[in-house]
């Protein structure tokens, strides 16, 4: 949701992502088109635009044609459609492409092959050009995001690569992407018997087990165990044994969890059996072997090992030796037996605090809250753990021990952070009004006497819950006493305190909390973020030379940050003054266009792009707001937003239907659930004449969404089908929409077609 001055057909900023805060930090799903393209061959491509050479036909300067026979006469031709015109053009880009590489000019040349790319993305030879020169470029992000794009290929580039890309996303943590990127590089191998495939497969294997995938993961792991049992035949030298097996009793405690869940019971037997042979520990071998034998339908041999596991003191396994135990009493047909065996357990291991946790919420769960509250309480005096936080909060709600429950809040508070300590506890309590109110109430009767009495940490919980729930006046009152409370560490509740009441659209007493919190004196990393929220309040009150003001202070505090700089221009774009913004975003991206040296700076510099092309289409400066979005593809050519922006304007201009559809599809399948994408696909089916399936989409985005553009387009479709009363009422809801956003020039368009 990010603003409220663009066009209807054109204007995404607002419905993008149903999550308000993103219109005050500007970024948006924008409406701007690529301008066309005509190049030949080695026709530099960025030079003009294509309308410009299009009316002077290139010429080549090369020696006679030779030709061993007389050409034959040209035979009409009827046009050609746009699938065959996409082609022939992603051809001369990539013949562009390769000249250009081949005069060293490699950004430019990368940039035609991605274009090529998007013109035919079945074609697994622009791939293979983009990915290496990308990262030639040092652009491993583009490279990484082209190749997640081309795996889906028959023809995959070279598998190399996509291995080496893998290892750079697993080693930023990004394990589901290179989870991918191994797999289609395995799949490209013909044989992996040899050490570079064991190493490859052990890669892969350990990915699935990160994505619970234990049947493919327990495939993977197989070979490797054959390997290191018999390295000669897989041409294992002794370093790759050695660099293998850093870690052996962790690898085979993996190979072991695979095969036990993948039901492959001797594998995963023999592989705990190794990692107890590097390591000995009597306890976790029996454990283990609890596993296999419950997994193999042995419920009484696993009880047996479980008790001798725990007789040799088990631990660093966390909570699920316990939750074996409670699977094998059931098993069983034991469970009553759980309780008084885990007692006994905690009595020769006090200090065993997963034991102590799961044996509180087991007295929970048998709505023994008497016994839940004292263990959490003494194990929370231990070892504070969100855990017994979450537990013991629930237990306090549900026996309606509110003076608890508001200490516990309070300690939570200041000892974790409340909402990483309670997690969904916290929407339980807002949500149940009358709990909320209990508190409050108590609250109320301690700081009647003295405010003092209601600690930092209790009031600040109150004000977040209060906000949560929308009861304004108790937030303020409850974010007053904490500041009271602990002035020195009022900085993060002026920021909660405010961004709250920006997503709930008081943006007036926003300003206000955002200017104390200035005013207060603080760091310059705060201070900066003040400014930039300030900012967007001021904005939304149209108080357009303030809230200038506070984006620039915010900017020249913080000038490392994208978005801090940005803010100044989305400023005056929100404010009508599109001609300075169109500067501010113009110098910001020639400052930064080539500047690749983080990925969050590319990030910021593509949500900038998105602005900027905003920006130039409510200025008519179409080439230039189609290039940014062409732009912003060459580095993200899976963008949802931009694949919507960019396949929604060539809709609403009737140019390149399928290019669109496939594209808006493309957006709609990342985000089914966003209705402005949903919108966009209904307005490219009517486009083509689709209207019964224009119909059904434009249906589904009215359903999540009601918006005046989405109803007006869904009103054009229902005139189309013959069904003249629905399209009076569509638009007649339209109408109302556009007024209720002070739209009152789109509404009147739209009461013209009712009449």
């Amino acid at each position: 949701m990010c603003s409220r001055f663009a066009p209807s057909r054109r204007r995404r900023f607002r419905r993008q992502r149903g999550f308000r805060l993103l219109r005050l930090v500007g970024r948006g799903a924008l409406f701007v088109a690529r301008p066309a393209i005509l190049a030949v061959c080695v026709t530099s491509l960025f030079d003009a635009p294509r309308r410009a050479r299009a009316e002077e036909p290139p010429t080549l300067a090369v020696g006679p044609l030779l030709l061993e026979d007389a050409p034959a006469p040209l035979a009409a031709r009827l046009p050609l459609g746009e699938e065959e015109r996409d082609k022939k053009e992603a051809l001369i880009l990539f013949a562009e492409g390769r000249a250009r590489e081949q005069r060293n000019e490699f950004a430019p040349a990368l940039r035609c092959y991605q274009r090529a790319w998007r013109l035919d993305p079945r074609s697994a030879e622009i791939a293979g050009e983009i990915i290496p020169l990308a990262l030639r470029l040092n652009r491993e992000g583009e490279a990484v995001r082209y190749a997640l794009a081309a795996i889906e290929l028959e023809k995959v580039p070279d598998p190399l690569l996509l291995r080496q890309l893998g290892e750079v996303q697993a080693q930023r943590g990004e394990w589901r992407s290179a989870l991918r990127l191994f797999a289609r590089a395995a799949a490209a191998r013909p044989a992996l018997e040899d050490a570079d495939g064991t190493i490859l497969r052990l890669e892969l294997g350990r990915l699935y087990h990160l994505d619970e995938k234990y049947e493919k993961a327990a495939d993977c792991f197989a070979p490797v165990v054959a390997a290191l049992a018999h390295p000669e035949k897989y041409k294992l030298d002794e370093k790759t044994v050695e660099a293998i097996l850093e870690e052996p009793v962790d690898l085979y405690q993996v190979f072991g969890d695979a095969f036990v869940r993948a039901g492959r019971l001797e594998e995963a037997r023999a592989a705990f059996e190794k990692a107890d042979s590097y390591s000995p520990d009597k306890a976790v071998l029996q454990y283990e072997l609890a596993r296999v034998h419950l997994r193999g339908g042995k419920p009484a041999e696993a009880l047996a090992a479980l008790e001798a596991a725990f007789a040799e003191k088990l631990s660093g396994k966390g909570m699920g030796p316990y939750e074996l135990y409670a699977e094998v009493l059931d098993k069983l047909g034991r469970p009553g037996e759980l309780i008084p065996r885990l007692e006994k357990l905690r009595a020769a291991e006090s200090e065993n605090l997963s034991l102590g946790y799961f044996l509180a919420a087991k007295y929970a769960d048998a709505n023994d809250l008497q016994r839940a509250t004292a263990l959490y309480s003494a194990l929370l005096k231990q070892t504070p753990a969100y855990t017994g936080y979450r537990g013991l909060a629930d237990v306090y709600a549900r026996t309606k021990n509110d003076e608890g429950l508001l200490a516990l809040l309070g300690e939570a508070q200041d000892k974790a952070g409340l909402l990483e300590s309670l997690g969904a506890e916290t929407a339980k309590i807002s949500g149940d009004a009358e709990l909320l109110r209990r508190l409050i109430e108590t609250a109320k009767k301690r700081t009647a006497a003295a405010p003092q009495k209601l600690s930092r940490g209790e009031s600040f919980a109150l004000g977040m819950l209060a906000a949560d729930a929308k009861r304004w006046a108790d937030a303020e009152e409850f974010f007053n006493l904490s500041i009271q409370a602990d002035p020195r560490q009022s900085g993060e509740v002026y920021l909660v305190w405010g961004l709250g009441l920006l997503l709930a659209e008081r943006s007036d007493d926003a300003v206000k909390v955002f200017q104390r919190a200035i005013d207060r004196g603080q760091t310059a990393e705060e201070s900066a973020n003040y400014y930039f929220y300030l900012a967007g309040a001021l904005a939304l009150e149209k108080r357009t030379e303030e809230a200038l003001a506070a984006a620039t202070k915010a900017a020249e505090l913080k000038s490392g940050s994208i978005a801090f700089l940005a803010r100044p221009a989305w400023v005056l774009a929100y404010g009508h003054r599109r001609e300075e913004a169109y500067g501010k975003y113009r110098d910001l991206l020639q400052k930064y266009e080539n500047d690749f040296s983080s990925e969050e700076l590319r990030e910021g510099l593509r949500d900038v792009r998105l602005a900027f092309s905003n920006v130039c289409a409510l200025l008519n400066r179409t080439a230039e707001a189609e290039e940014q979005l062409e732009l912003a593809l060459d580095e993200y050519p899976d963008d949802p937003v931009v694949l919507n922006d960019l396949g929604y304007l060539w809709a609403d201009r009737n140019e390149h239907l399928g290019r669109a559809c496939r594209m808006i599809r493309k957006a709609v399948a990342a985000e089914p659930d966003n209705a402005a994408f949903r919108d966009s696909l209904g307005w490219v089916l009517f486009r083509q004449k689709q209207y019964a399936e224009a119909a059904v989409e434009l249906q589904k985005a009215a359903e999540k969404m009601t918006d005046g553009a989405i109803l007006d387009h869904l009103g054009d479709v229902y005139l189309q089908l013959g069904q003249a009363e629905k399209a009076h009422e569509s638009w007649r809801r339209a109408a109302e929409s556009f007024r209720k956003e002070k739209e009152e020039e789109k509404a009147k368009v739209v009461e013209k077609k009712m009449n």
